[in-house]
């Protein structure tokens, strides 16, 4: 059976890396959390009031599919980049060593 999706260590590493920081921001940063957007919204008008707690649920899954994402682009090509150099490693070795 043929894998859908292979995910190499560096998407992996990369992932728990970006979930962390936006676990970090979600739920403790003073400026980017749930709870200062909630409580900033308290001070508006109950139209943008209710218009920015509609809108949190998006603001929530953007940043979490959006820092998947990137953790997977990134992920693999830092993995793809490091499996590059140490083939060149290893063939410039084999060369070296044929002489």
């Amino acid at each position: 059976m043929k894998k859908l999706v292979g995910l190499n260590i560096g998407a992996i590493l990369a992932l728990i890396i970006f979930f962390l920081v936006i676990y970090y921001f979600l739920l403790v940063n003073d400026f980017f959390s749930i709870s200062s957007i909630i409580s900033n919204a308290h001070h508006l008008a109950i139209k943008k009031h209710l218009l920015v707690l509609g809108l949190l649920p998006v603001y929530i899954a953007a940043m979490i599919f959006g820092s998947a994402v990137i953790a997977t682009y990134l992920g693999s090509s830092i993995q793809n980049r490091i499996s590059k150099a140490v083939r060149n490693s290893c063939s410039y070795h084999k060369v070296r060593a044929k002489k």
